[in-house]
């Protein structure tokens, strides 16, 4: 089965039942704590009991729902389910991700992609903005799990492309 099948099932299972026990905004807490323990986990590749001292600090929710993970053999996807659940849970509550990365300062541009995102019914934007020259021109634009690629840099490598595919038909 699709793994990105498998982390949105248990990812809405997960809210249904966060909402069902009127515990949204306790499940999504200890989601982000599980996460952020799991990042650390993996960037320390060794088990010092961290992770589970985390775990045993777990709302009853996020337990019971870690129990049912495990006991289907499914903990490779929980990063994966635990992200799922994050989106979910903004969009339920209309929040937003976004980055905006730019080839040079665009404060007007990151005013208007505000007005927008709010204008498209985000009540709330976490929104941020950096600098890499290395994109030439133009921008890269992330919203949740949509990217907008509009950077000059990208365009010429697809121009290069281009023209070497043509190129080799030619000889």
């Amino acid at each position: 089965m699709n793994a990105g099948v498998i982390a949105n099932r248990y990812a809405k299972a997960l809210l249904a039942f966060a909402s069902s026990r009127d515990a949204m905004e306790a499940v999504h807490r200890d989601v982000l704590t599980l996460q952020q323990a799991l990042t650390d986990e993996l960037s320390r590749k060794g088990d010092d009991g961290i992770l589970s001292a985390c775990i045993a600090r777990l709302g009853p929710e996020l337990q019971q729902f870690l129990r049912v993970v495990a006991e289907n053999g499914r903990a490779d996807h929980l990063p994966s389910m635990l992200r799922q659940f994050i989106l979910f849970y903004n969009r339920q509550k209309g929040i937003a991700t976004a980055s905006l990365v730019t080839a040079a300062p665009a404060p007007s541009l990151e005013g208007k992609l505000l007005a927008l995102l709010r204008d498209k019914g985000y009540t709330e934007v976490d929104f941020t903005q950096t600098v890499n020259p290395a994109l030439i021109g133009g921008f890269v634009l992330q919203i949740e799990d949509q990217r907008l690629d509009a950077s000059l840099s990208t365009q010429l490598k697809t121009l290069k492309q281009a023209f070497e595919e043509k190129n080799k038909r030619i000889v």
